[in-house]
């Protein structure tokens, strides 16, 4: 065994470059006004020259209060003007010279969000990634004792059009990682970029059943499920396929011919993994998990909170008892802004050493003069809409996400995701936004020749499914009722980038239809002012609801099929 694949060898390299950064942060996290101050400082030290800067007089800003009176908060479509100049070529826009990549992720509108990726903030982002990684060994010291698997999406799914790639975040990581941890990878790069969803699933439990995986990092934990579903549907051809060392025919076809070759001749024959796997698969039958299969699974490293909660506990009796569901911290495609320390964490410390927060009470978020509070002035058990400026390109940016404090590192917040805010869903990371089911609707009747007086998009996450209320003009012919769900479906995959991903994978199962009665829209409306979830005299439309108790009301008036 080479001295990459020794465990105490990797151990010690992660240890040699997370604990003096864990301990720097642990320094940091002892003076949060200093921290935020040198934040600032730095953020107008590097950009004050930027178009962005000069347009907002950011070399004048000396204080949090001047930044907060020179740049108003924005969410991405505020930021969009400044990023769509960066795509087409011009340098030093939000910050000096040009971004190394950009992440891609939804928008609330149609078009996607490229969110850039500039170097200083790499490099404060790989910082933290060594963190992260470092006490998840801490708490798991048998993390490297075995192979990991993680899902992940391309590091380049396209490019703008100056040429710079765009893609995942996360895959760049995969791809870029030094030698020491790719080693520990049980599936190449050029299978975690099969764009077929459920080949993917296949190719990576073809390279993971085939060892002995002790560490798992995927961020959502309906891919973990996903992952078992498909390799236990396929058990048989991937038991041969490791008795023989290959790559189903199907699923070879779909690497990238310019990484096929090296991924093929990386599988040598395996006979007796073969058998172990054909003989639990005798022993546990419908009953096979992970556990079986991987018994020196140490971490599951997946996100645990907002929606994903409700995902958790169908991950009971997967793993063996002794590995961990370890919770990442909070992350978004904009921002690494929490970090987690411990296994039993459901909670992250704000990184409030690499990024400028801003909080809005959530009972003023609709408020003209609502408060913009720093991290000193949060208070522990109350709820916060999340402001923060990244460093690389976003100011004062509205991720519209929902927060609760749930106490101190020091004197760095701790908090908990709890929702995307007003106007979004979230079961699986679709991350849907009302702008684009309106769209979805009104394109799908408009080019059906159907009257829509009225409908509701229900995000229902107890059952993980969106359901699609709809009342119909009269006269609408029963087989256009019974497809125009799906055509809505379709739609929205269409121009939604994550919908598409997360319904192509599997992860999100297709909305349900229910055919609304005729006049629902006052009927609705009164059944929310009765109960007190609104005022007639304000009542706003809104077409995509999550409040569960919401859902009885709909269901109320829901046309009876008997």
């Amino acid at each position: 065994m080479s001295l990459t694949h020794q465990p105490w060898f990797r151990k010690f390299l992660v240890s040699l470059v997370g604990r003096p950064r864990l301990g720097k942060f642990v320094k940091a996290s002892k003076d949060l006004k200093g921290s935020q101050q040198a934040v600032l400082a730095e953020l107008i030290e590097l950009n004050k020259n930027t178009a962005f800067g000069k347009d907002h007089g950011l070399a004048s800003v000396k204080t949090v209060p001047d930044y907060r009176k020179a740049v108003p908060i924005r969410t991405f479509e505020g930021h969009r003007p400044y990023v769509d100049r960066i795509c087409n070529g011009e340098a030093d826009v939000l910050c000096p010279g040009k971004p190394l990549f950009y992440t891609n992720t939804s928008g609330t509108t149609t078009k996607p969000k490229h969110i850039p990726v500039f170097g200083a903030y790499w490099k404060k982002y790989n910082d933290m990634s060594k963190v992260w990684l470092y006490a998840t060994l801490v708490d798991n010291p048998t993390l490297y004792h075995g192979q990991s698997l993680s899902m992940v999406a391309p590091a380049e799914e396209g490019t703008v059009p100056d040429g710079t790639p765009y893609g995942s975040i996360s895959g760049v990581t995969y791809r870029n990682i030094p030698s020491v941890l790719k080693s520990t990878y049980s599936a190449p790069y050029s299978v975690v970029c099969i764009k077929d969803h459920i080949k993917k699933y296949y190719a990576v439990m073809r390279c993971g059943l085939a060892t002995d995986i002790s560490f798992i990092i995927s961020a959502s934990p309906s891919n973990v499920i996903r992952l078992h579903e498909v390799a236990a549907g396929s058990w048989e051809d991937i038991v041969r396929d490791i008795r023989d060392g290959t790559m189903r025919d199907d699923v070879a076809a779909e690497i990238d011919p310019a990484g096929r070759e090296a991924v093929l001749s990386g599988f040598t024959p395996d006979p007796a993994r073969a058998s172990f796997l054909e003989k639990l698969m005798s022993v546990h039958g419908d009953g096979l998990r992970p556990k079986h299969y991987w018994p020196k699974l140490a971490c599951v490293n997946t996100w645990v909170q907002g929606s994903a909660s409700l995902t958790i506990p169908r991950l009971r009796g997967y793993f063996p008892a002794a590995a961990s569901i370890r919770a990442f911290g909070y992350w978004a495609s904009e921002i690494r802004g929490g970090l987690v320390l411990g296994n039993d964490w459901d909670y992250s410390v704000l990184a409030a050493h690499a990024g400028l927060y801003e909080f809005i009470p959530e009972e003023e978020r609709r408020s003209g003069s609502a408060s913009v509070l720093g991290p000193d002035q949060v208070e522990v058990g109350r709820s916060y809409y999340l402001v923060f400026t990244n460093g690389s390109g976003l100011y004062r940016y509205d991720i519209n996400d929902l927060v609760t404090i749930t106490g101190h590192f020091n004197e760095y917040p701790l908090f908990r995701f709890v929702r995307r805010g007003e106007g979004e869903t979230d079961i699986a990371g679709e991350k849907l936004a009302e702008p684009q089911v309106i769209q979805a609707v009104h394109q799908t009747a408009e080019r059906e020749k159907i009257e829509v007086p009225f409908f509701v998009m229900f995000c229902d996450k107890e059952s993980r499914v969106y359901r699609l209320f709809v009342e119909y003009g009269a006269g609408t012919p029963p087989e256009k009722k019974a497809v125009f769900v799906s055509l809505v479906d379709q739609t929205l995959k269409s121009f939604q980038y994550e919908y598409e991903r997360k319904r192509g994978s599997g992860r999100l199962d297709a909305p349900v239809a229910a055919e609304l009665m005729a006049g629902s829209y006052e009927a609705f409306k009164e059944k929310l002012c009765t109960a007190g979830m609104a005022r007639a005299a304000q009542f706003k439309d809104v077409y995509l609801r999550d409040r569960p108790e919401v859902l009885p009301l709909l269901n109320g008036l829901v046309v009876d099929k008997k």
